[in-house]
């Protein structure tokens, strides 16, 4: 691990190597604690080399700009949780069981709100909750590449992508433990083929409004430490949560989620969409610094 220390004062400005040492600022502090005075060069030597192989792998998406604020992926840790999210994201695929109820549910054991919806049925509006949810997805991508470029913007673009396959996880294991009849099956708008289908028992939560309202949120957390000085972030979120919102309103309009489902998911979503980025740091600090009769503060890179 290199680090790049920018320090300035005033108008002055200079960049150096940093070795560690007890003054240094937490970013550039080394891995393993300080030798013993007394400890042999060649154990001391021997435990950098094995402090140095433990080490995760940084993912650096810009090695001739390490200064560029993009959030630090590890090899070994996010790699993993996309995969995760991936195969999470496919349980619901291998579902087969039909709803409890179906081909018809009485919805006289629904709570008074739920029950306002029960049988909705439009194939319209499903259609428009998916091409909502691609909207925001695709913007989400095309605003991180716009504004940082294509290494650093995939770094982001990766980070938002785990807020939703993380919702996708938690929502699928909410759903495939509650069972919940879509509410088409309480009706018989829908075709007999639907409501005898698996998907038909997927209802609680609703995985649009998790993923549309996580890219949502995490697209906010991301502009936000990109320009946090900016109106940008606030524009982000209002525009990304008003489609999110849409989402969630379409799919309950299309008969696929009720209102509570589509309420859990926008809790689920925000929660992890602000989560999921606060995890990830950046490469890029900034310390106070001083020394010698000089003050400042440093702008500090590890890559």
């Amino acid at each position: 691990m290199s680090t790049l220390l920018l320090a300035g004062t005033g108008s002055r400005a200079q960049a150096a190597d940093v070795k560690p040492s007890p003054q240094a600022p937490p970013a550039v502090v080394a891995p393993i604690a300080p030798p013993s005075p007394q400890a042999p060069p060649e154990k001391v030597d021997d435990a950098q080399k094995a402090a140095k192989a433990a080490a995760l792998t940084p993912i650096v998406p810009s090695p001739t700009n390490p200064l560029h604020p993009a959030f630090q992926l590890y090899a070994e840790i996010d790699l993993p949780v996309l995969g995760v999210g991936l195969v999470f994201a496919g349980a619901r695929l291998v579902r087969t069981q039909k709803a409890y109820c179906a081909p018809l549910c009485d919805p006289s054991g629904l709570n008074f709100i739920d029950r306002s919806t029960a049988g909705y049925w439009s194939t319209a509006w499903q259609n428009a909750s998916n091409y909502g949810l691609v909207a925001v997805g695709a913007g989400a991508v095309t605003l991180l590449f716009a504004d940082e470029g294509f290494l650093p913007g995939l770094n982001d673009a990766a980070v938002v992508a785990e807020s939703a396959l993380a919702g996708t996880a938690a929502a699928s294991i909410m759903t495939l433990a509650a069972g919940r009849p879509r509410p088409f099956v309480y009706g018989t708008k829908a075709p007999e083929a639907s409501r005898n289908s698996a998907d038909a028992d997927l209802s609680y939560l609703s995985n649009h409004a998790v993923v549309a309202f996580a890219i949502a949120t995490s697209m906010f957390v991301t502009t936000h430490r990109l320009h946090p000085h900016s109106k940008a972030p606030w524009i982000v979120m209002g525009v990304g949560g008003a489609l999110a919102s849409f989402v969630a309103m379409a799919r309950v309009l299309g008969g696929m989620h009720f209102i509570s489902d589509s309420a859990g998911g926008a809790v689920v979503g925000v929660s992890l969409g602000m989560l999921v980025p606060s995890l990830h740091g950046s490469p890029v600090a900034i310390v106070p610094v001083t020394g010698q009769g000089a003050a400042g503060v440093a702008l500090s890179a590890r890559f």
